[in-house]
């Protein structure tokens, strides 16, 4: 199927495709007019071709590009042959030309426009209508502006399909992106962890096998434990992702702090954000809440998030003395997340351990 004919599709049928047939009546006037001088025949003809021209109007409408010429073909064939009963047959040309504007590409509308004005000149010439003058002018004038509606109305279906297909593109971009997040997400959250526990399953059982059972058995009891903090991480990971809203998400882990006997204070200055900054700043936040609650001796700590207008500021500060700093998986994946948005985060030992995440807000990526 070509582009023409999926735009037709896609535009369906609407009720401003068909209602212009009312003006078809005109075709009937002049049988109307002069119905007291016609024989029963003419004016059974006059109608039976005007019932059979609005069938394959309806169905040319409605028609695939690639079958629309036979129909058209019809048409004219239609109308030169009810111009011997009625000279309103001036009207309906108008139709088809505007079937040729709607339906046919440019080299195809050109030979089109050529086929319906040898058909108007032909009809009126074989059929010797009365008057042909107003023959040609009538039928001639509203090919012409029903010809350029009819091109008018294509070029409006081709923009409402590209319209559709750029949203659905963006749409699947958009889905694709979250899955790598997703993906990207649950690797940080699973791949250390996993390793873990292989690890310490792999020396369990050189331990049983030296029949060291002690060792062994302390070693399984350390993978219970982390395979205990892995389903958390994985359950709290599943809740980020169902609710992404920053605010939220602070809230949660500052109670999930107070739970763990904490002593924090939060101070969150924050209005709308884009999606991804708002979904990295929430990762990088529960990332520095986790480290928080392995490795704080204190249980004293302080989060502070300010925005501006380029930038976000995070700040998680731990009130315990800090002389050397060894990064690990957790204060390294918040480093990474923050350059993936073109930020940085910096790790101060000193009287406290601070965090410093600086993540841009005005990058037009981010929008």
């Amino acid at each position: 199927m070509d582009t023409l004919s999926t735009a037709k599709k896609t535009s369906g049928k609407k009720f401003w495709d068909y209602a212009p047939l009312i003006f078809t009546g005109f075709y009937l006037l002049p049988t109307i007019f002069n119905v007291s001088n016609l024989s029963a025949n003419n004016i059974v003809m006059t109608f039976a071709f005007y019932i059979v021209f609005i069938l394959l109007y309806v169905k040319a409408m409605d028609c695939e590009n690639s079958n629309v010429t036979k129909l058209f073909v019809v048409m004219l064939l239609v109308c030169f042959s009810a111009t011997f009963y009625t000279s309103g047959t001036s009207t309906l040309f108008g139709f088809i030309a505007y079937i040729a504007g709607s339906s046919y590409s440019y080299k195809q509308r050109i030979f089109a426009a050529l086929a319906v004005i040898v058909s108007v000149i032909g009809a009126a010439y074989a059929a010797d209508v009365h008057n042909v003058k107003y023959f040609f002018a009538g039928s001639l004038i509203l090919c012409g502006a029903l010809f350029a509606f009819g091109i008018a109305g294509q070029k409006e279906r081709l923009h409402k399909k590209r319209e559709q297909e750029s949203a659905n593109q963006l749409e699947q971009l958009a889905a694709i992106a979250e899955r790598e997040r997703i993906a990207r997400d649950l690797h940080d959250i699973l791949g250390h962890s996993l390793s873990s526990i292989a690890l310490k399953a792999e020396l369990a059982n050189k331990l049983n096998q030296g029949e060291r059972y002690a060792q062994a058995n302390n070693e399984i009891a350390q993978v219970a434990d982390l395979a205990r903090q892995l389903l958390s991480d994985v359950r709290n990971a599943v809740s980020d992702l169902k609710q992404l809203n920053l605010v939220s998400q602070i809230a949660q882990l500052e109670q999930r702090l107070i739970e763990q006997g904490f002593s924090v204070k939060v101070n969150a200055n924050l209005s709308t954000l884009p999606a991804k900054v708002e979904g990295f700043a929430g990762l990088i936040i529960k990332e520095a809440v986790t480290n928080l609650l392995r490795h704080s001796s204190t249980k004293n700590c302080a989060i502070n998030i300010d925005q501006t207008v380029q930038q976000l500021l995070i700040t998680v500060i731990d009130y315990v003395p800090c002389n050397t700093l060894k990064a690990g998986n957790g204060l390294n994946g918040i480093k990474e997340r923050a350059e993936q948005l073109k930020g940085s985060a910096k790790f101060t030992c000193g009287d406290t351990f601070t965090l410093n995440v600086m993540l841009p807000i005005t990058d037009k990526d981010l929008q």
